[in-house]
């Protein structure tokens, strides 16, 4: 469940999101690169001691917004346009897109170090960048399936028990979930990542079917289903706002 509330510190408003949850024991505040404050809230938390907090943690929140602010990273929102970067698997691939004769929807390929997008001859030049956002998604998304399921095959025989069901989705939010039933939801975005990033989050999800939070046990998991896990995370972390579509 999410509300929105604010509240008036050192002079000027700050605006969150209280996102609540029945698995999250401690409150917590993230401040975003895009400006935005979440406030993570266990279940039951009033609003009041959620407002308290925040005006606690006022000043933090405020050097956080103003570093953003002045370190804001480029704007990665695509145009879908001829010669435009796109990441695959870690690299760098330039945009090309071609009219052909005789195909009723587009079609997606790499051609040596292009991304190369074939539209019907018809198609205006308005609805081009539309008709080339939903091949390029699909294709991704389509690459993410094969990519998760692969993974989660190999690592569910690891731990012994049935890979789970599994989506591929575009979320702003996340690179991953594991929801109560065991439905893991993955980001198709991340197929813009090294590989390895990928598989770190498929990972990460899958050991949610054991372990439900973040506890010892779930990371200690984690490190013996893949080694070396906390380069992965790190890179992620460090590189995510690049993986936009």
């Amino acid at each position: 469940m999410r509300k929105n509330d604010s509240i008036k510190a050192c002079g000027r408003t700050i605006n969150y999101e209280i996102v609540y949850s029945k698995k999250r024991r401690k409150a917590a505040i993230v401040v975003r690169p895009d400006l935005t404050v979440e406030f993570r809230a266990p279940h039951g938390l009033s609003r009041e001691a959620i407002s308290d907090m925040v005006q606690k943690k006022a000043v933090w929140v405020w050097e956080k917004l103003d570093w953003f602010e002045a370190n804001r990273l480029p704007c990665q929102e695509k145009r879908y346009a001829d010669g435009e970067k796109y990441l695959y698997m870690g690299r760098e691939y330039s945009l090309k897109i071609l009219p052909a004769e005789g195909i009723k929807k587009p079609f997606v390929s790499f051609l040596g170090s292009e991304i190369t997008v074939l539209i019907p001859e018809s198609v205006s030049d308005e609805l081009k960048p539309a008709l080339v956002k939903r091949a390029i998604w699909n294709f991704y998304s389509e690459c993410a399936e094969s990519e998760v399921k692969k993974f989660l095959k190999a690592y569910s025989e690891k731990l012994r028990i049935d890979p789970p069901a599994f989506k591929v989705k575009h979320q702003k939010r996340r690179w991953g979930s594991c929801s109560a039933d065991n439905v893991l939801r993955i980001n198709f975005q991340l197929m813009m990542a090294p590989p390895e990033q990928l598989e770190y989050v498929v990972v990460h999800e899958l050991c949610h079917v054991k372990e439900k939070n973040h506890s010892a046990r779930f990371w200690n998991l984690v490190g013996e289903l893949m080694p070396g896990y906390q380069v992965h995370r790190k890179s992620l972390k460090k590189d995510g706002w690049k993986y936009v579509l």
